[in-house]
């Protein structure tokens, strides 16, 4: 069930974010995640012949050209809404590869898979 996975991948991320105190929630209308109205992570998934490709990118700091583009909402990132939260004393924003390990880590809990070192490793 593609909309189940879809699910369980924005929850991986609302997990995620959480670890960084920063609350977040799905949208019953569009895909990804959000905090407030913007939209922080975006989750896709295709599937053709019985075979699915997929992936999610969790707006760390990078800011994007055109952002917002194509969304009826804005598109925010882990960096500014952390800035946001301190009244931009600089806050301290993780680094894609802080938030890459808690991904994985919250991949296994939401998903019941092992994780080992930043890898995942079946049951």
């Amino acid at each position: 069930d593609l909309h189940w996975y879809l699910r369980q991948i924005e929850e991986v991320i609302v997990r995620t974010l959480m670890e960084f105190d920063v609350d977040s929630r799905r949208d019953e209308e569009h895909t990804g995640v959000w905090v407030d109205d913007e939209k922080i992570a975006a989750v896709g998934v295709s599937s053709a012949r019985w075979i699915t490709t997929h992936g999610f990118a969790v707006n760390v700091d990078v800011e994007l050209e055109g952002e917002g583009r194509g969304f009826d909402k804005r598109v925010t990132l882990l960096r500014r809404v952390l800035e946001e939260r301190t009244g931009g004393s600089g806050g301290v924003c993780p680094t894609v590869e802080e938030v890459g390990k808690v991904v994985v880590l919250c991949f296994g809990e939401v998903f019941g898979v092992d994780t080992v070192h930043g890898e995942i490793r079946s049951r």
